[in-house]
């Protein structure tokens, strides 16, 4: 008896997309694509309903942001179709944006095995005269993301799919690649029945966690710096009571992907961290790039630095030049919550000394902070007013996401100073992301408001049309602040 098959490639697509629970498919379209547009117009024929929902792009680097917003937005990854080789160059920015930052979602983009010799599947002329690249789009983004493969037969698609999505949400998270001919979507494929996997989170061992736990519960001057840590719940509920319990000062690195913890709570350390740096004894690294510069500033003498990340040490960067003397891998909110479940229990009675000695020292900073920005003031707007009039505009529940330099210590300390507000960061090195992360938060978040705050420069790098053009296609509301020195 022969095995069930889909009609196509693309319908295939189209039913993994929806059993695996994906929202949206972010679209940069391309006429090789048009299979896709068949099986998505056969459905709405057919009465059913739209899921996932497809969304025209217009341009790489938003269908990218869109999914990284939506991804930041929920910790769901969504699947992203490129044009080939070229298209994924155009996005390989966001990507590489997607990589640095964990984010997980699945890429595809098509490529031909026959550049028309085959008349079923031909692809149009524009392939080998304009296309035609020495690597398809997998050698062409893998670089930029998590991991890239090449899909050769009709018998692989499904599989790789699977084992795409799977390595996109599986811890370190980020974008997986799929290069998938024409011939494979216009053509059928085998069925899948297998059960749909899911990435549990991984975590650290519990006797590295007792050590991790025993060495922090005995420091007399312990400090703790985050990225990225707080990014999930669990995260931002860990740091802050590990901070309570360990009487110990939270910082954020200079650019927080998120509100990783309440930045009007007393052990909530405004500015750079590396004044204070060899005054610790012990530092957890909790979820962070970097987490000081530069990498060799003068640590305490005997000093123990823990890092706990996803991915600590950072593989895929060429550079680790932090002291590290405990690495921590695995999900960072589930390890921080086990992390400091371990160390209230050996602290159950928190050092009151040291935290006034820490709250004292948080308060004299600020102040140093805020005089120094009162002298700043003159003609123009300043930052500080900018975002006090923004925090007072903004009702409860308000997302605001970032992409901006120079004014971005302001925001730290003026915007959130309620705690009524969200954060979402809306780059990484690379600019050009922040407005098309903004929109994919917004279709997550649509009960609302988003604001997106963007630097002058980085305005310009977004593709605008594109991205104002999906926001009026799809009545995505949108606010955009653009900060043009002063």
């Amino acid at each position: 008896m022969p095995s069930r098959a889909h009609a196509t490639g693309a319908t295939a697509l189209l039913d993994f997309a929806q059993s695996r629970g994906i929202d949206y498919i972010f679209c940069s379209p391309i006429a090789i694509l048009a299979p896709l547009w068949e099986a998505l117009a056969a459905r709405a024929e057919g009465g059913a309903p739209e899921t996932p929902r497809y969304r025209n792009c217009r341009h790489e680097l938003l269908a990218v942001s869109l999914a990284s917003g939506y991804a930041k937005a929920t910790g769901r990854p969504q699947l992203v179709l490129l044009p080939t080789g070229l298209g994924v160059l155009n996005g390989a920015m966001g990507l590489r944006s997607a990589l640095q930052e964990r984010v997980p979602m699945l890429v595809v983009s098509p490529d031909t095995l026959t550049y028309g010799g085959d008349a079923a599947v031909d692809p149009g002329p524009e392939w080998p005269s304009l296309l035609v690249d020495l690597v398809g789009p997998a050698r062409a983004g893998e670089v930029a993301v998590k991991w890239a493969r090449e899909v050769r037969t009709a018998a692989e698609w499904l599989p790789e799919l699977r084992r795409g999505l799977y390595f996109a949400a599986a811890v370190p998270r980020g974008p997986a690649l799929l290069q998938v001919p024409f011939d494979v979507l216009m053509r059928p494929v085998p069925a899948d029945d297998e059960t749909p996997l899911e990435a549990a989170p991984t975590v650290a061992p519990p006797a590295q966690l007792a050590a991790v736990a025993a060495l922090l519960a005995a420091a007399r001057a312990p400090l703790i710096v985050t990225e990225h840590g707080g990014r999930s719940a669990a995260g931002a509920a860990a740091l802050l009571r590990l901070a309570e319990t360990l009487a110990a000062p939270l910082f954020e690195f200079w650019n927080p992907a998120v509100e990783n913890a309440p930045r009007q709570h007393p052990l909530y350390a405004h500015g750079p961290v590396e004044p204070v740096l060899a005054e610790a004894d012990v530092l957890l690294v909790a979820g962070c790039n970097a987490p000081w510069h530069p990498p060799q500033t003068p640590l305490r003498a005997h000093v123990r630095v823990v890092v706990l990340d996803e991915d600590p040490l950072r593989p895929r960067a060429p550079f680790w030049g932090y002291r590290t003397d405990v690495a921590v891998a695995g999900d960072v909110g589930a390890n921080l919550g086990a992390l400091a479940e371990q160390v209230a229990a050996l602290v159950p009675l928190p050092d009151a000394a040291r935290r006034r000695r820490v709250e004292a020292a948080n308060v004299e900073r600020l102040r140093g902070l805020e005089a120094a920005t009162a002298a700043e003031q003159g003609d123009g707007v300043h930052a500080t007013a900018l975002f006090e009039a923004l925090r007072a505009a903004l009702p409860d529940g308000a997302t605001v996401v970032d992409e901006i330099i120079a004014p971005l210590p302001h925001m730290l300390r003026t915007l959130f100073r309620g705690g009524a507000l969200r954060q979402v960061r809306g780059w990484c090195g690379a600019l050009g992301t922040g407005i098309g992360t903004a929109l994919g938060v917004a279709l997550a978040r649509p009960q609302a408001p988003v604001v997106c705050v963007v630097g002058d420069g980085a305005f310009h790098y977004t593709p605008i049309p594109a991205a104002f053009g999906f926001a009026q296609q799809y009545g995505v509301g949108l606010l955009v602040i653009v900060c043009d020195n002063r």
